[in-house]
Formats: structure tokens, C-alpha cells, sequence
């Protein structure tokens, strides 16, 4: 064989390997990709159950007295739904914006990273909307006056805050780890 066969077989051995390394991290990404994307469906799902909740508190709301005595606990929940609403709003979209890098990233670690930041918001928005669905389950009950189940709903909206705490607290660490491994 001579030199100029063996240059153009080697140079075509290289370029189908660059080809399927390619096609390597492109499957890769579409199945982080697909991974991020049922995050953020689970997500979207649990956020779509905290706006029905919001609208059906609405109505609640104005079924509990003005002079009741379990008024200022509805508000000071009613703050926290309020808070967590705009978190599980805002994570879901950071979600979202996350997921849609994975496929354009220019290495596999960088969509691994991408990846890893939408799973985390879509925990975020989970977290968020579980409290403000806890925190509408207590409106509901004093509405409808069933003090009985209000002190399982305390628990469980502080459960529900507990958690979401946690949750952010990983996140903002996530973000932390990943900015840092790309500003050195």
C-alpha cells in the first residue's frame, strides 16, 4: 500500500471516530435531555396542582369569617404559600431554561452540568408547590371547619417548609459547585 492510500484510510479511520464520538455525546445529551425533561414534567404537574389549589383557596377564603379566631394562622400560611409559589414559579422556568442548554452544550460535562441544574430546579419547584398545596389544605379546613385535621396539617405544612428549605439549601450548593468548576 502505498503512503497516500495509508494517509487517506487513517484520515478517514479519524474522521468516522470524530463521527461517532459525536453521535456519542449527541445520544448523550438527548438521553440527559429526556432524563431533565421528566423532571421538570413531575414538576410541572405538581405546579399545575398548586395553581389549581390558589384558585380554589380563593374561593375558600371567603367562607372563613372575618372574626375568626384561626384568621391570623391562615394568613401567616397564606404568606408562606404566597413565598413558595413564586419559588416553584421561578425554579420551574430556571428548569426549563436549564434543560434546553443540554443539547447545545459543547462537551458532555458541561450537558451533564446543565442536566444536573434542571433536575435540581424541578426539586425546587416540586418543593414550593407542595407547600403552597399543604398550606391550601389548611385554608379548606378552616373554611369548612374541621379544626380536627389542623394540627396534621401544621405538621405537615412544616414538614413541607422543612423540606423545601433543604431543598433550596442543595440547590444554591449546586449552583455554587458548578459556577466554581467553570471559573477557574
Amino acid at each position: 500500500m502505498n503512503r497516500q492510500k495509508c494517509v487517506a484510510l487513517m484520515a478517514g479511520v479519524v474522521f468516522c471516530g470524530v463521527l461517532s464520538v459525536r453521535a456519542g455525546a449527541v445520544e448523550g445529551a438527548g438521553m440527559m435531555l429526556d432524563e431533565a425533561n421528566q423532571s421538570i414534567a413531575a414538576a410541572s404537574v405538581a405546579v399545575e396542582d398548586a395553581r389549581a389549589a390558589i384558585e380554589k383557596g380563593k374561593q375558600l377564603i371567603t367562607q372563613i369569617p372575618a372574626d375568626s379566631e384561626l384568621l391570623p394562622e391562615v394568613k401567616e400560611i397564606l404568606v408562606a404559600a404566597a413565598e413558595n409559589w413564586k419559588l416553584a414559579v421561578a425554579a420551574l422556568d430556571g428548569a426549563k431554561e436549564s434543560a434546553a442548554r443540554i443539547t447545545t452544550a459543547s462537551t458532555q460535562e458541561i450537558a451533564g452540568d446543565y442536566k444536573l441544574l434542571a433536575t435540581v430546579n424541578a426539586g425546587v419547584a416540586m418543593s414550593g408547590a407542595k407547600v403552597v398545596q399543604t398550606g391550601l389544605l389548611f385554608v379548606e379546613a378552616v373554611a369548612h371547619d374541621k379544626t380536627e385535621s389542623l394540627g396534621i396539617i401544621r405538621m405537615a405544612m412544616q414538614d413541607a417548609l422543612a423540606a423545601t428549605s433543604q431543598v433550596e439549601f442543595n440547590y444554591e450548593r449546586v449552583k455554587t459547585l458548578v459556577a466554581e468548576k467553570y471559573s477557574k
